[in-house]
Formats: C-alpha cells, structure tokens, sequence
C-alpha cells in the first residue's frame, strides 16, 4: 500500500486523489482551483506540477480525508464510484449514490448482488492488476482502464476509469464516466515513479 509519504512525492497522485475525494471531473475541479481543466489534465498526467501553494492546497484535500469522511463523501456522491478490496477489484464494499441511481437500485442491493458488475472485462482488469508484482507491494500511484460492463437496455455500458489506492487501507476507489464512443480494452498502471 501506498504510504501517506511516498503518495507526497507524487504531485500526480495527490492531484488525482483530491478530485477524486471532491467526487469531481477535472473541468469542475480546474473551476473550484481557479484553474484551466488542461491545467489540472497536465498535473494528473506529471507533465505539470502544480505551483507551492496549489500542493498546499491540494495536500490539504488529501490530508483531511480519513476514511470514515471518505466512506460518507463516497457515498452520497453523485458520481460514479466504488470502493473495492485491494487485492481483489472484483470484491465490491461501498457504491456511490451515482452508481446506485444508474442502474435504478440502491446501493444496499448492488453491494448484496455484485453481479451487476460482473464482465469478462471487468475480470479481465481484475487479472491485469493483480498480476503486476508492483500492485501489492504498493508501488503504483494509480490505474486507468477503457472496459465494457455489462449489458444494460439492451447494450453494453463502456467505462473509462480510474482507481487509485485509499490511504491507510486495504481498499480502492474506482471511478468511472460511461464511454459514449468506446474504443479497444485497455488498461494502464502508472507507478509513483512514473506518476513524478
């Protein structure tokens, strides 16, 4: 697991987790800093590292967020998110009010019947992740995926995505927004060393 020290080498993770937390795009988030979104994009990326100030105060995000105000904020959030078991993705503890009202049931159900979750994409992830050595000896900032779902009204749901470890736990948050023009699977690790 990511250590709350080497998530501060990492102006990338920590830009991320702050929106993340805030349950924000990165257009609303670049509007709440008072920035441009490519200016938030160029920091999510490490093309970009935010000014002295703007790290304090997206240090200040991160640093108020423990797990029980995540748990609550996760929850209510209007975004579409879940919080999963580190060492298994497919393992579903928390769902986003978002999510819950996507599929029209409440969050209670999609925890009791994850099979709304299930794809051979989604395992496919599952696979991929946990197959890099560097997933579990708390190496990787965050992931990002391009996947199907499950069928939905008669199509497939695509997904873009990302997840990044919670702070002192052995849990995930994997957001995502639907893909309306979905192109191949993919999946993409990007350890801290990269994320710098």
């Amino acid at each position: 697991m990511p250590t709350s020290s080497s998530a501060a080498h990492s102006s990338a993770f920590v830009c991320r987790r702050a929106r993340l937390i805030r349950g924000l795009t990165q257009e609303h988030f670049a509007e709440a800093l008072g920035v441009d979104p490519a200016t938030v994009s160029r920091w999510e990326r490490g093309k970009l590292h935010p000014k002295p100030e703007m790290s304090s105060r997206l240090r200040a995000i991160t640093d108020k967020a423990d797990p029980l105000h995540s748990e609550a904020f996760i929850s209510t959030s209007p975004t579409c998110k879940i919080v999963c078991r580190l060492d298994d993705l497919t393992q579903i503890t928390l769902v986003s009010k978002g999510l819950a009202e996507l599929y029209g049931l409440s969050a209670e159900e999609l925890i009791r019947d994850q099979r709304h979750y299930e794809s051979p994409d989604v395992e496919r992830v599952n696979e991929i992740v946990q197959a890099d050595p560097r997933w579990l000896r708390g190496e990787i900032a965050f992931f990002e995926t391009n996947h199907a779902a499950h069928e939905m009204h008669g199509k497939n749901l695509w997904w873009r995505t990302i997840g990044a470890p919670l702070a002192d736990s052995e849990a995930v948050l994997w957001e995502g927004v639907l893909d309306p023009n979905p192109v191949l699977f993919w999946v993409k690790l990007t350890p801290f060393s990269e994320a710098v």
